[in-house]
């Protein structure tokens, strides 16, 4: 009688087939920020382009819908490349899946090397605990600082906006490329914009120190904006006009010697350190009167630059 009960029982069906594709698109979803997804395949950009109100795509889809659409449009729109943006994108991608293998070990072990940099930058000495060195993309080639304002230039460099404004009017060509630009070809790169904003909006237990000073200088921006007439102007903030220079560097010049500025004040403040610790090892072993001298000679090599001129 069991036997046949048994034989009257439906046999369970198989679950469904899940397509291994479907399943990563899912994780990716919770992997990584909204701005590295293209709008159209909601995947994961691998070449992203900016269009024409500064939102990004996948250029594959953008440059295909476009095509589909060839006859309602007027002009086909131009998209620029978004350097930045893939930069960032494909070393997130890298840290996530390398992390806990030997290459991701060496790859922090290279990161931890390149923060020296960063800390040139920003001018900043303070070690920044757990957070990883921040990708060269956040950063302006002209200000060398983090961008608040990203805008982007039809060979897919970014830059800080107001910067970028300002130099275009001093030289009118591009500070990487030299070749002739104009203030109307730049577009905003919302998706940089977003991943910055995002970063800047974090609490204070998470947010990432060199995004805290750029936080704070909004807030100084905003402040100063309230004061002035009528806010700040993109010609105001950028110099252009009759109002004065730029208030960023015009020339190669003025961004070398940002550069040696920032590398100069680090080197002064990486000498301190050394002075302290020999310092502290010296007195374990050597006279007093001996640490003494040779400690003036030390700072004295740090800091004289010979007669001036």
């Amino acid at each position: 009688m069991d036997e046949e009960e048994a034989q009257k029982q439906p046999t369970p069906s198989a679950p469904p087939e899940v397509e291994l594709d479907d399943v990563i698109d899912v994780e990716q979803q919770h992997l990584y920020p909204d701005s590295f997804y293209c709008p159209l395949t909601k995947k994961v950009m691998e070449d992203p382009v900016v269009g024409p109100d500064g939102d990004s795509f996948e250029k594959s889809a953008v440059l295909e819908r476009d095509a589909a659409a060839d006859s309602t449009l007027r002009k086909q729109p131009t998209y620029y490349p978004n350097r930045a943006l893939q930069i960032i994108i494909e070393k997130e991608k890298k840290h996530t899946t390398d992390k806990g293998t030997m290459l991701g070990v060496l790859q922090r072990a290279e990161e931890s090397l390149r923060a020296g940099m960063h800390q040139i930058r920003e001018k900043s000495a303070l070690p920044t605990g757990g957070y990883r060195p921040l990708p060269d993309a956040y950063y302006c080639s002209i200000t060398l600082d983090l961008m608040s304002r990203p805008t982007v230039d039809p060979d897919g460099n970014t830059y800080e906006r107001d910067a970028i404004l300002g130099w275009v009017r001093a030289n009118g060509d591009s500070p990487l490329t030299r070749k002739k630009l104009d203030a109307g070809e730049l577009r905003d790169n919302n998706a940089l914009l977003d991943l910055i904003d995002d970063e800047v909006n974090k609490g204070e237990g998470s947010i990432h120190p060199s995004f805290r000073r750029l936080r704070e200088s909004r807030i100084e921006v905003n402040e100063a904006a309230d004061v002035e007439s009528g806010g700040l102007t993109d010609g105001a903030l950028s110099g252009g006009g009759d109002s004065g220079g730029s208030p960023y560097p015009t020339s190669q010049a003025e961004i070398d010697e940002r550069l040696s500025e920032r590398r100069s004040w680090l080197l002064n403040f990486s000498a301190i350190l050394f002075t302290f610790a020999f310092f502290g090892l010296s007195v374990l072993v050597l006279p007093l009167e001996i640490v003494l001298l040779l400690g003036g000679v030390l700072l004295y090599l740090c800091f004289y630059r010979g007669p001036e001129g």
